[in-house]
């Protein structure tokens, strides 16, 4: 009777969708799941879904609206991947909940999701089991051109050993992760063991008498307790990044002010670690422990790499955010002045708290506000700096949730680009980016060793100077003006084409510039023209030539000697600067002569006021 009524509805729905209208292939189609999952509405047509490993949870999702990538011929489709209503494209109501499908978890107890600030790749923390016992895991899934996510993996490899691991940030490009965990400690320990074992005997055999024996053994179980509270009371932080083969063994960071002193109440030997957020910039780190300082049980704090990479000392925030309770699970949004966190002291339970930065400075806050009721209970938080979603988890399961404009971040600008060489092989190397104004370095990034891509994520109010460098080439930069620009969500997308260094290789010196008409340099100049002089102090051999260009507006004539005057100036303040040798840096202004752009628009004529560095011997 059950298949009657199947066929009538059917016949009543418009039948299956004919050849005529689905075409084989790949394809996405939105619609309703009806019939426990096994057919997907669509208009007035019906969809007839294959079994596949999907079937199971598409059956606990009928009479939901879905988008749906399928393997699809003229009466069937066999679902592939999909998401639910709302979808991620269109506009949701407020703080609204979706889950993650759990194709994408394995329905393994997932939290801790860490977004890459683009969104194309989601990190989270599952629960495994390991014989007798749970462990934590890093586990990711990537999304693909139509917006879907990959069915989740295990992150292979040097990021997930026997203790417990967990991705605190991932930065922008997804090619370098700071990581939560546990990395050789054991090792030192053993080593620290043998150490102490051999002194121990050496002290038996070289003291006279028992009292100095046992002098000298105090001395050293002294130093064993010492030694080993330190490796055990060190930050749980840990770097890492991508390697042709995988991921590189974590590497501590550098933070020998870390401690804290919060203990499980139930296990007075277990630290108790209220995590940690990264800045877009990958030099800024908030997190929460027990420190002298504190306000109550879990504080958050904040610190700033210094010149020579290691984190100073940490700042207590401030009463403004910490409570007598515990602030926890921070995430600092890509725009580096947003902070999401977890408080149990505002609220009854655990709920999760804005508050945005003011000025510069790192220990003032705004009041922070409750995001929404429908979120208490969640305690972790990741926002893409691309969208208007966010990424949480609750009980163990993963779910998007719709952010209302009034506590999203301030935009920012994604730069997307790829470092290569002149051939067009990718090159992994370090991206810097700088404050043109301040002549400050503010952040980086790491290109992919097997496609040379890196992103950015640049605030707004800035003028920022990028490059790539690596050693055996030409440094090759681009500039972006962000001060008085609109903010709004934009990308930018840049080829650094690198030089090799060596005879006949040029550049042209993008984060240069000059007053109108003029050949005074403005401060702006210098991290440009300082890199280049390092090159010419590290290569004594090397010698160049300074070319300047002009567009076609005024005369042959002041064209030339501008571009000459600008050439001399570069030249000038490379010899005077940093000391070069006279013979070694030349000059040549060629005007309008040699164009490389249409001077007939204003884009084309920026293009051609340019200032070339030619290497002429190595």
């Amino acid at each position: 009777m059950a298949r009657i009524l199947l066929i009538i509805l059917f016949i009543i729905g418009g039948g299956l969708i004919s050849s005529q209208s689905t075409q084989s292939g790949q394809q996405i189609f939105f619609g309703e799941l009806i019939n426990t999952g096994h057919m997907l509405k669509i208009d007035k047509a019906i969809l007839r879904m294959n079994p596949s490993p999907l079937q199971e949870e598409l059956a606990e999702l009928s009479g939901k609206k879905i988008r749906v990538l399928c393997e699809a011929n003229a009466e069937s489709c066999t679902p592939l991947r999909y998401e639910v209503e709302p979808f991620e494209s269109s506009v949701a109501s407020d703080w609204t909940l979706k889950k993650i499908p759990k194709y994408v978890t394995k329905s393994k107890f997932s939290f801790n999701p860490q977004a890459t600030p683009d969104g194309k790749i989601l990190f989270w923390t599952a629960l495994i089991k390991d014989g007798n016992r749970s462990t934590q895991k890093v586990w990711y899934s990537k999304k693909d051109s139509n917006g879907f996510f990959a069915p989740g993996e295990q992150l292979n490899g040097t990021l997930n050993n026997r203790l417990p691991s967990a991705i605190i940030s991932a930065l922008p490009g997804g090619n370098e992760l700071f990581v939560f965990g546990n990395f050789g400690e054991d090792e030192m320990l053993d080593s620290l063991r043998k150490e102490m074992t051999m002194r121990s005997q050496e002290a038996s055999r070289e003291a006279i008498t028992p009292k100095e024996f046992h002098l000298k053994l105090l001395k050293i179980e002294n130093e064993y307790r010492e030694r080993t509270e330190k490796i055990q009371s060190r930050a749980p932080l840990y770097k890492s990044v991508k390697l042709e083969n995988g991921w590189s063994y974590p590497e501590p960071i550098n933070f020998p002010g870390f401690y804290n002193y919060y203990r499980k109440p139930d296990n007075p030997n277990q630290q108790v670690f209220g995590g940690c957020a990264l800045s877009s910039t990958g030099r800024t780190i908030i997190y929460s422990a027990q420190q002298k300082k504190n306000v109550g049980k879990l504080d958050l704090y904040v610190t700033i790499q210094g010149e020579h990479g290691g984190f100073e000392e940490g700042m207590n925030v401030g009463a403004t955010l910490n409570t007598s309770e515990e602030e926890m699970a921070p995430f600092l949004a890509p725009d580096d002045k947003t902070l999401y966190y977890s408080s149990s002291g505002r609220k009854e339970g655990v709920s999760i708290f804005v508050s945005r930065r003011q000025g510069e400075s790192w220990t003032q806050w705004s009041e922070p506000q409750e995001l929404s009721p429908n979120l208490r209970g969640v305690n972790f938080f990741s926002i893409p700096a691309t969208g208007n979603w966010a990424y949480v988890s609750r009980e163990g399961e993963l779910f998007m949730a719709a952010i209302p404009r009034a506590f999203q971040p301030e935009k920012v600008m994604m730069v997307k680009g790829k470092v290569v060489d002149e051939e067009g092989k990718p090159l992994s190397t370090v991206v810097t980016y700088e404050s043109l104004v301040k002549k400050k370095e503010i952040g980086s990034a790491v290109s992919d060793p097997t496609t040379g891509e890196f992103s950015l994520v640049l605030p707004y109010d800035e003028n920022y100077g990028f490059y790539a460098e690596k050693e055996g080439y030409l440094p090759v930069s681009q500039n972006l003006n962000l001060i008085g620009k609109e903010k709004e969500e934009g990308e930018k997308v840049v080829l650094l084409i690198l030089p090799r260094l060596k005879k006949g290789k040029e550049i042209i010196i993008n984060n240069l510039f000059f007053a109108f008409r003029s050949s005074d340099l403005a401060k702006e100049s210098e991290p440009e023209l300082d890199r280049l002089a390092e090159i010419l102090s590290k290569n004594p051999r090397l010698k160049v030539v300074i070319e300047g260009h002009t567009d076609n507006v005024g005369s042959d004539l002041a064209n030339k000697k501008l571009s000459l005057d600008r050439s001399i100036s570069v030249a000038s303040y490379l010899k005077s600067k940093y000391k070069i040798e006279e013979a070694r840096v030349g000059t040549k202004g060629y005007g309008a002569s040699e164009p490389i752009a249409d001077n007939k628009i204003e884009e084309g004529r920026a293009q051609n006021r340019r200032v070339v560095f030619k290497i002429l011997e190595d």
